[in-house]
């Protein structure tokens, strides 16, 4: 309904115009430049019309007056420019300067939103918020102030001048610029409803060409370009229609407003001139009606783009609004307990039921294990039976249930998140490397600066030396967006050494070695052991021969604990663990003999 609307809007610019504030100093020598510009620029028309006046007489006091009130008209002119030129850098400097903090206020909330939201949203859609929604707010503190502000400067003295030059011909050129009031109010909320439609377009069509460009490989894989090509146009055309829309209802609107203030100008012309005829009034008073007029004009045709772009601007914040509204992870629950230092990497989990939101079925019921400081855990089973669940559960990527993981006698959700994941090094199951240079990737681990001899260390355990090496750019080769350039196993290397230059106490590896061949995990293996007999380790393993030397395997199936020793002792037990591990020994035995 209309009531809501003007509600949404209301409550929409009262957030917009938090960040004012921050810029009153700017904003206050923006109002000062608007106001003054203004009424010089109300002043100047009634020096031109004295001296028309003037010239009107034919003498030459006439004419030498005539001078004088045109270079005052010259001076009052450059002085109103002086000060237009202030209010556009002050006013417009402060909206520039606010939309920075808008986006910089904005990535760091979306930096602190909890996992549960990135499994929901769309990449390019948080990216037309953080960019062209931005943009459109802008408008709000910069342009859009500064039009609003002239014009309710502007209007009343203008009006008052024109009535004290005339009151009748002031009321007949007044009932056609009245008249716009009633036109943006008839047109204003279809504008800011089809303005909230083309935002939601935007973010729907940024998403569809980021996903296309991250899967270009998949895309050229599967020979869909034609599909992704269809998809895109189909988004395209929808985006465009609802452009063409606005764009008829603006048009209907700016045309509403050129001719309702032509019909002002015409009115002026023909009262006037008969006033004018009947010697009534001045010729220069006429002049100046007219120059009044086609002052006001601007103003008048102004609000009709002012309140379409304030209504895009209104329908921008709340699309960002509802990112700020979206609950961030919460640092902890209750009293903060910090860890003991040094962190031994003792991890307890005791009876933990976890579930989705929403979701019916939990994706671990009743998990209880529990791992020593510098022991090594591998955590096995089918393909969704919870293991990276548990994973993201230790590090409170979800929040797990209170009570039921423990690090170091501490019930983790008691301890600050900061606190708690500096006890981490995570090499997650996607392994995702930022689109800059293999340093830069590894640097990202350790903000202190990346010591080349640990460098070096870490490559070699990852086994990652060699191919380094063998690249033309060594270290500084580029891997591209998400890591293209290099192979998976590369990437997954990558990953694990980044993770290596951690010195935090606990090392997570989620099937981390998945892309390398057998004998390449054999050897990093080899030199991992040594590696984690100084932290606690829990590692996630699809190929059963990456565990087989931990202290403890637990056996996962539909996130339940279904076995649970050393590699010896589940081998004997005959189950699943068992009959896994024959299989894949069989595999790769087959291999080697091909």
């Amino acid at each position: 309904s209309r009531a809501k609307e003007a509600v949404s809007v209301r409550k929409a610019y009262r957030r917009i115009l938090r960040y004012a504030p921050r810029y009153r100093a700017a904003l206050a020598a923006g109002a000062v430049c608007v106001v003054v510009s203004r009424l010089l620029m109300v002043y100047a028309p009634r020096l031109l019309g004295e001296a028309l006046n003037d010239l009107e007489q034919g003498t030459e006091a006439g004419v030498a007056q005539a001078i004088r009130h045109g270079w005052a008209f010259f001076g009052v002119s450059i002085v109103a420019a002086i000060f237009s030129i202030g209010m556009r850098r002050f006013l417009v400097g402060a909206s520039r300067r606010a939309a920075r903090d808008l986006q910089e206020d904005l990535f760091a909330h979306v930096e602190r939103l909890p996992a549960s939201f990135f499994d929901q949203t769309r990449t390019g859609d948080l990216v037309a918020r953080l960019t062209s929604d931005v943009e459109a707010v802008r408008f709000s503190l910069g342009p859009g102030l500064m039009y609003v502000g002239g014009t309710l400067v502007l209007f009343p003295v203008a009006v008052a001048s024109m009535f004290q030059l005339s009151w009748p011909l002031t009321t007949f050129a007044l009932l056609p610029l009245l008249a716009i009031i009633g036109l943006v109010r008839l047109l204003g909320p279809s504008i800011m409803r089809r303005t909230r439609e083309v935002q939601d377009r935007i973010g729907d069509l940024s998403a569809r060409a980021q996903e296309s460009f991250a899967g270009a490989r998949v895309v050229r894989a599967y020979a869909t370009e034609n599909v992704e090509e269809s998809a895109f146009r189909s988004e395209n055309e929808g985006l465009g229609a609802e452009t063409l829309g606005l764009a008829h209802t603006r048009a209907v609107l700016t045309g509403g407003l050129y001719v309702l203030g032509g019909s002002a100008q015409l009115v002026v012309l023909w009262y006037g001139g008969n006033r004018v005829i009947a010697g009534d009034l001045g010729l220069g008073y006429l002049a100046t009606f007219m120059l009044y007029v086609g002052m006001l004009m601007w103003p008048m045709i102004s609000v009709g783009w002012v309140v379409s772009a304030f209504q895009r601007s209104a329908a921008a914040m709340e699309r960002i609004d509802e990112i700020f509204d979206e609950p961030a992870e919460v640092p902890l629950h209750g009293e903060p307990t910090a860890l003991r230092l040094p962190v031994q990497g003792q991890v307890r989990v005791e009876h933990l039921t976890f579930r989705y939101g929403g979701a019916a079925e939990p994706v671990l019921d009743d998990v209880s294990l529990e791992v020593p400081a510098g022991g090594t855990i591998g955590l096995v089973g089918p393909v969704g039976a919870g293991k990276s669940t548990l994973l993201a559960l230790l590090t409170r990527i979800y929040e797990p249930p209170r009570g039921t993981i423990e690090l170091d006698g501490v019930d983790i959700t008691r301890v600050p998140l900061e606190e708690l994941r500096s006890a981490y090094a995570v090499v997650p199951q996607d392994a995702f490397l930022f689109s800059t240079t293999i340093e830069d990737n590894l640097a990202y681990a350790v903000p202190e600066g990346l010591e080349p001899m640990r460098a070096r260390e870490a490559l070699a355990l990852a086994g990652l030396d060699d191919d380094v090496a063998a690249f033309p750019r060594g270290l500084e080769t580029v891997v591209g967006e998400r890591g293209l350039t290099l192979s998976g196993g590369q990437k997954q290397r990558t990953t694990l050494a980044r993770a290596l230059l951690r010195e935090a106490p606990i090392l997570v590896l989620d099937d981390c070695l998945s892309a390398v061949d057998t004998q390449t995990e054999a050897r990093i293996l080899e030199g991992l052991r040594v590696e984690m007999r100084r932290r606690t380790a829990v590692v996630v393993a699809h190929r059963l021969s990456t565990v087989r030397h931990a202290d403890q395997i637990v056996v996962l199936e539909r996130g339940r604990v279904v076995e649970r020793g050393t590699h010896a002792e589940l081998v004997a037990a005959g189950g699943w663990y068992a009959d896994t591990y024959a299989a894949q020994r069989l595999e790769a035995e087959l291999e080697g003999l091909a």
